[in-house]
């Protein structure tokens, strides 16, 4: 009796020994994925902490720092489609590795640019690498798990790149305040070229690399249609851009992402300093509750999509509209919160700004299987475009106010909350527009080998 692993008969007690293996190296290699995407977000968010020290430094405006800062977030968006085909055609090993190494290069450079030109392009090149991170991801997920998995982990995945945004709150003050900020960027990009060179000896594309069958193989269901896997890409780009899906769910992912990096991302700490004159460490420590809080509503949505609600529509329209009205108090009380309401409000912020974690699931199961990678990239664009245009827009408000003497007036940060709230009523019709897609039911691993 035999089985198929990879085209190739073998034996079907030889077949249960290399599915076993096979289920437990694809956590491996996710594994590794998680550890690289932690480092993703925190160079993502790590100019909050820093602002200070660079609109000092360099003489920024709020507009200037809100380009700099945005510098990331453009070249990530343009990045999208290329990360979609590298990942799809040449596989997540080779593309993370190598990218990564950019995203390495640009941090130290960060560090050590002592002009703002060189800073500027310090910041791009960390918007290159870790581009093509997330989408080889999704490229991993399709090759080696099973599709109703695919929310969950990548909840999971946002999780734990939720993790590099807590040490780029409160530990990186911690750490800029005994090293300089200078070397804390510098020594970062450092480790970080150790993980490119672990990505490169871990990760493996597809089971078939290592000799092991597919999920569909082992549980033998064909989750995974072929269907379109003739079809030319831009074919498939033309049926992607054809789907109202794709455009609803883009303006909820600019939407809600934008205020995200907007807020988190940039504004937080200067608001709380200037409006509520704390220092850096308190405003920062404040701010690590934004994605303590994220990285559980990332898993916790992610699951409630593809266990609870079993759908991805439901789960992404019922966050964003508790996440729009988490914003209030600071519209109507910007400058009257209690400082220690902050905690629990951040907290909530970030639990249910994770509300988006279903879209890519809500994309990924209307493609054939070979350009699930690609779509997810074109849907990711909008996240990153949201990301740079509201924190440079955010700046253009504050600036639009003026200083007060050398900090900016509650009035200016009111205006852009308000800003952000729209946004996010606009991105939640959008949602409820959206038509869902079809949550598979789930077989165990316990279930498949006994």
């Amino acid at each position: 009796m035999t089985q198929m692993a990879g085209g190739i008969a073998i034996p079907k007690e030889h077949f249960a020994d290399l599915a076993r293996k096979m289920l437990r190296y694809r956590w491996i290699c996710y594994g590794i994925l998680l550890l690289t995407y932690i480092f993703v977000y925190f160079d993502r968010v790590a100019p909050a902490v820093v602002a200070p020290e660079l609109m000092k430094e360099f003489g920024l405006t709020a507009t200037s720092l809100g380009i700099l800062s945005s510098m990331y977030f453009y070249p990530y968006a343009a990045m999208q489609i290329p990360s979609g085909i590298l990942s799809d055609y040449f596989g997540p090993r080779f593309s993370v590795g190598t990218f990564f190494i950019i995203a390495a290069v640009g941090t130290a450079l960060f560090g050590l640019a002592h002009s703002f030109g060189l800073i500027i392009f310090g910041r791009f090149l960390m918007g290159v690498g870790v581009a093509v991170v997330w989408i080889p991801c999704m490229r991993i997920l399709a090759n080696w798990f099973r599709p109703n998995e695919f929310s969950t982990l990548t909840g999971m995945m946002l999780t734990w790149g939720n993790a590099g945004a807590i040490l780029a709150s409160a530990p990186l003050a911690f750490l800029v305040g005994l090293v300089g900020w200078r070397y804390s960027f510098f020594w970062l990009g450092a480790f970080m070229i150790i993980l490119a060179a672990l990505n490169f000896i871990i990760l493996r594309n597809k089971p078939s690399d290592k000799g092991y069958p597919t999920v569909s193989e082992i549980d033998n269901v064909p989750y995974y249609q072929g269907a379109g896997a003739d079809v030319s890409f831009k074919d498939n780009l033309k049926k992607l851009f054809m789907m109202r899906n794709y455009w609803l769910i883009a303006i909820y992912a600019f939407m809600i992402y934008g205020t995200v990096m907007g807020f988190q991302g940039l504004w937080c700490i200067p608001y709380l300093q200037h409006t509520y004159g704390i220092p850096k460490q308190q405003a920062a420590n404040i701010l690590m509750f934004w994605p303590i809080g994220m990285a559980l509503g990332c898993l916790s949505i992610g699951w409630a999509s593809d266990r609870l609600l079993k759908s991805r529509r439901k789960a992404s329209l019922y966050g964003i509209i508790i996440y729009a009205i988490s914003w209030l108090p600071v519209i109507i009380w910007p400058s009257s919160i209690p400082v220690g309401a902050f905690y629990p409000l951040l907290f909530v912020m970030g639990f249910f700004c994770g509300a988006y974690v279903p879209n890519y699931a809500h994309i990924a199961e209307g493609q054939p299987h070979s350009f699930i990678a690609t779509a997810n990239g074109m849907v990711n664009i909008w996240y990153f475009v949201g990301g740079a245009l509201f924190q440079a827009v955010m700046g253009l408000v504050l600036d639009g106010y003026g200083k007060v003497g050398d900090k900016f007036p509650v009035g200016a940060y009111k205006m852009s909350f308000i800003l952000c709230f729209v946004a996010l009523l606009i991105g939640a019709v959008a949602m409820y527009f959206t038509v869902d897609t079809k949550v598979v039911v789930k077989i165990t691993d316990e279930e498949l080998i006994v």
